[in-house]
């Protein structure tokens, strides 16, 4: 059976974005961010990919479920997992799985880590902190440091596997005053443990958006997620001056259920949206089961260089794309319809259609759309 809709991942698009990410950070270990089933593209062949072909051996997801997919199906593997969001530290199970799998919970919070300091079982256990240096979201306050560094050395622990913070707007431009103030409160805290004492064995801040700027690479570790899948992390108006060139690594695919001309003013799809010109409706088989959100009502798609705008409401399974006469565009049943390419522009330009970050876009794509590799 031919497939119809799908999304296509090309392994060697990825490999040259890891290229480019080493150019802009060529002295700092990546840990590769692969959470919401690696952005979309389906975590567990990304990774086999990165282990066997890029040698990367560190990753990073939301979720301890996340990891016990990985640590399931790929067990021959040898890689470390960091669980950046929900670690469930204080279950039985999984406790257990941390123990037992190569995978490291990151503490955010004082609770967690009394937690894991009053565990016998846990007294081996690398210990990995995430701090809150101004994002104000997951991480234990500045305002703790002491009561950390009071723990840690009550339990006679000297180190810190590895430190971690998160930046609001790496998004925006590095230059203004929120990252700069972060990333010295960061710089504050390091120092601070390491003048009481507790060595810091790895460190990261950086995620796409800062390593693009070529920001706090000073530290051990990257945390690229969005930049090696292809599109920039940036936001208007600071895109336009990226050194990021990057390509998208997926290509969405689907095709034309149906064709059929419409005059002016005849009513299509649910609603009965009428035709604002006479044209060509082309059917296609992409619709919010899909992942394809009601957003895209009224949006411009291209086909061979046409324009066609999204008729009316997105539908289940489908939805329907107007061409006005006047185009004179070649549609047919069964052709294939790139919904978007390896071109981070035209990606770009769809995603600021949608008022859509990249993020969105990429991983509200269901199950139902194959992945093809």
């Amino acid at each position: 059976m031919k497939i119809r809709s799908s999304f296509f991942i090309d392994f060697n698009i990825l490999d040259e974005n890891l290229s480019k990410l080493k150019f802009l950070a060529p002295n700092n270990k990546i840990i590769f961010m692969i959470k919401a089933n690696a952005y979309g593209h389906g975590m567990v062949r990304i990774v086999k990919f990165a282990v066997e072909q890029l040698g990367i051996t560190e990753f990073g997801c939301a979720t301890i479920d996340e990891a016990k997919i990985l640590r399931r199906v790929l067990p021959k593997h040898i890689f470390d997992i960091y669980v950046f969001s929900d670690v469930q530290i204080n279950t039985k199970s999984s406790s257990e799985f941390y123990l037992n799998s190569r995978t490291l919970p990151v503490i955010s919070s004082l609770e967690d880590l009394e937690y894991i300091l009053d565990d016998h079982d846990f007294r081996h256990m690398p210990l990995c902190l995430k701090f809150n240096t101004g994002m104000n979201r997951l991480g234990i306050e500045l305002e703790q440091q002491d009561e950390v560094i009071k723990l840690l050395k009550h339990h006679d622990k000297k180190e810190i596997y590895h430190l971690f913070s998160h930046f609001s707007s790496a998004s925006l431009s590095v230059k203004k005053k929120r990252p700069r103030e972060q990333y010295d409160n960061f710089l504050e805290l390091k120092q601070n443990l390491k003048s009481s004492s507790i060595e810091i064995k790895y460190s990261s801040m950086a995620n796409s958006g800062a390593i693009e700027q070529q920001f706090s690479l000073d530290e051990t570790h990257v945390r690229p997620g969005l930049m090696l899948y292809g599109p920039s992390a940036l936001l208007n108006p600071n895109i336009t001056t990226t050194p990021w060139s990057g390509k998208l690594i997926g290509r969405l695919e689907t095709y034309i259920l149906k064709t059929f001309e419409v005059k002016r003013g005849t009513p299509v799809g649910y609603g009965g949206t009428i035709a604002h010109d006479d044209g060509m409706v082309a059917v296609l088989a992409l619709g919010y089961g899909d992942g394809i959100s009601t957003e895209f009502q009224g949006k411009k798609l291209q086909y061979l260089n046409h324009a066609g705008t999204v008729l009316g409401r997105v539908n289940m399974d489908m939805l329907q794309l107007f061409f006005p006469r006047s185009q004179n565009c070649p549609l047919r049943a069964g052709d294939r319809f790139l919904m978007w390419g390896h071109d981070p522009e035209y990606f770009r330009n769809l995603c600021q259609q949608l008022k859509m970050i990249p993020y969105e876009l990429l991983c509200q794509l269901t199950v139902r759309v194959p992945r093809m590799y």
